[in-house]
């Protein structure tokens, strides 16, 4: 579904990404982890046309999106859950939801909502509020609500887990799995690890822009050097 081949992605005169290799099977979770600096959210947001690399290949489904704005590949098919949720703190989120939905022009987008709504609850309970009064996984909820809302084939997550308690976090990776059964792509990207690889199918550990290894989580979970660096083992 996802192939990216040989990219560099630089800040300035810093490389952020040094020649990597990855590829996500249709409805796989593929996650990728490493520390902060590996070059994760760089990787995200090159997929999503954010950013633009310095030399290499994205092809989605066969067609090179490497050059294609991101208004595009959300139209394609792919969207971003960014890190830190990034919601429209002062429109409510029954607003936040509708915009998520800005580029469609099919007649579902009503039955989509009631899909998010019964995904996620709490949202249809808080419609009417305004987003920046949510809890931390409120605001999360709706950042992926919103995503869903533009229809993807594939889900790009950036640390939904960031700053959220431990109970909470549970619920996300639940809710995850869900979408992901439900037929949507999944490429996490989570510094907890041991989550992370719990859900996933396939992971790749990224170190300084470069994939240092990558293969099914199950075996990654338990290798020694993953677990070292990443599990506190």
């Amino acid at each position: 579904m996802l192939e990216i081949k040989d990219l560099y992605v630089s800040y300035g005169m810093v490389n952020a990404l040094k020649g990597i290799n990855l590829k996500v099977m249709d409805n796989e979770i593929v996650t990728i982890i490493g520390a902060n600096g590996a070059g994760k959210s760089t990787t995200l947001m090159t997929i999503s046309g954010i950013l633009k690399p310095k030399k290499g290949t994205i092809r989605y489904n066969n067609i090179d999106i490497t050059k294609k704005h991101a208004p595009d590949i959300v139209g394609m098919g792919i969207c971003q859950v960014p890190e830190g949720r990034r919601i429209f703190t002062n429109m409510t989120v029954l607003e936040n939801l509708e915009m998520g939905a800005y580029l469609r022009k099919d007649k579902m987008i009503s039955t989509d909502m009631e899909k998010v709504f019964q995904l996620f609850p709490r949202l249809k309970e808080r419609r009417k509020q305004v987003a920046g009064t949510l809890s931390g996984g409120e605001q999360q909820m709706l950042a992926i609500g919103r995503a869903l809302m533009s229809k993807p084939k594939m889900l790009l997550l950036d640390e939904p887990s960031m700053g959220l308690a431990p109970i909470v976090v549970q619920d996300i990776f639940k809710t995850i799995k869900s979408i992901n059964k439900s037929g949507t792509t999944i490429l996490l990207v989570e510094q907890n690890a041991k989550m992370a690889l719990s859900i996933a199918d396939r992971a790749y550990v990224l170190e300084t822009g470069k994939i240092s290894l990558e293969g099914e989580a199950t075996v990654l979970i338990n290798d020694e050097r993953v677990k070292k660096a990443y599990l506190g083992g």
